[in-house]
């Protein structure tokens, strides 16, 4: 493969990693959406887009191997073709993620008290990852280091909106639940909750890629 052609290719594994963001990250604020309007039209939509996220997840899969197996990358495009690869996954655990919420919703999630502000919480998780999405496009370890950061302020949130639901002794630990002890439509809530916190986290995992991607430093990794 001509060198002009090696890096175009790497521009459009960028583009495509890019788009993937961008959809998921409509996807799950539309499934937040969905949740706080009990909209069951608009969950079912959610659902139905989860095929199109399995495709651009796998079209980068493919892309990536192609690119290791066509070309010896240098140390920083192989960092770049890792890291993008690395994030698309992290994209297709959001999307995952949104259908849940949309699937809850679609069951008949009850309504919330308005005192738990899951979408709230949801909306600060949907900028974590558009912000991500952006920082990883213009390589921006700044803004990175920033959504790393609050990182924190979704859990504390996310454990607030726990304790409202459940009480003090609350646990975001889920399989430490047993759910004979909680009526469904409450569990349902508390799976929702810890659901939101991890898109959170997948927008941390997003930018401690992309500072490895830019830098090299793997310190953030986890």
């Amino acid at each position: 493969m001509p060198r002009e052609s090696y890096q175009q290719e790497l521009k459009t594994l960028r583009e495509a990693v890019i788009e993937m963001g961008e959809l998921v990250h409509t996807q799950f604020d539309r499934s937040v959406t969905a949740l706080a309007d009990h909209d069951t039209e608009l969950a079912r939509q959610v659902i139905e887009s989860e095929e199109r996220i399995n495709e651009r997840y796998l079209k980068i899969e493919r892309k990536c191997i192609d690119l290791l197996g066509l070309q010896q990358p240098v140390a920083s495009d192989l960092r770049f073709v890792a890291a993008s690869f690395k994030i698309s996954t992290e994209l297709e655990r959001i999307g995952d993620i949104a259908v849940k919420i949309a699937e809850r919703t679609e069951a008949g999630l009850p309504a919330m008290d308005p005192d738990v502000d899951i979408p709230s919480m949801a909306q600060e998780s949907a900028t974590m990852v558009a912000d991500a999405i952006d920082a990883f496009g213009a390589a921006d370890t700044n803004a990175c280091r920033e959504i790393i950061a609050r990182d924190d302020q979704i859990d504390q949130l996310a454990k607030h909106a726990s304790r409202q639901v459940f009480g003090e002794t609350t646990t975001l630990d889920t399989e430490a639940v047993n759910p004979d002890e909680y009526h469904e439509d409450v569990l349902r809530l508390l799976l929702t909750i810890t659901d939101i916190e991890q898109v959170a986290d997948h927008a941390t995992n997003i930018a401690a890629r992309t500072v490895y991607m830019a830098t090299g430093d793997d310190s953030l990794l986890e």
